[in-house]
């Protein structure tokens, strides 16, 4: 049997904190798309990309590392680990916990969501 998990701590119904092991597979990494690196950001001044101009700036030396990857980070979601993350195993969890789950992942998107927005206003 496979012991793969992830461990969530919560807020149950009474209010009381507690610990979820739920049951869990690997998948490919969103944030790399399984690459592993995170290429958006591999280079200080690279903010997505280079434009034609930047570009030809260049040295010949460094086009050929960025192109090799040489610059490339890990990806901060997988940390590089083959590209791939754990995930729930829906199919192997039961309806009570899936609940709980759910419930926790939306309280985790909605808090991000709160920071993500006062840090826009200054906060």
């Amino acid at each position: 049997m496979d012991k793969r998990e992830i461990e969530i701590v919560t807020i149950d119904e009474r209010g009381d904190e507690c610990v979820l092991k739920l049951p869990a597979r690997w998948a490919i990494c969103s944030a790399c798309e399984g690459c592993g690196t995170d290429r958006g950001a591999s280079v200080e001044c690279d903010g997505g990309g280079f434009t034609a101009s930047e570009w030809a700036e260049q040295d010949e030396d460094f086009r050929e590392d960025y192109l090799a990857g040489r610059y490339d980070q890990p990806c901060a979601e997988c940390r590089g680990h083959a590209g791939r993350v754990l995930v729930v195993d829906r199919d192997r969890v039961g309806a009570t916990e899936l609940a709980i789950y759910d419930r926790h992942e939306q309280d985790e998107a909605d808090y991000r969501a709160l920071c993500a927005a006062e840090r826009r206003m200054g906060a």
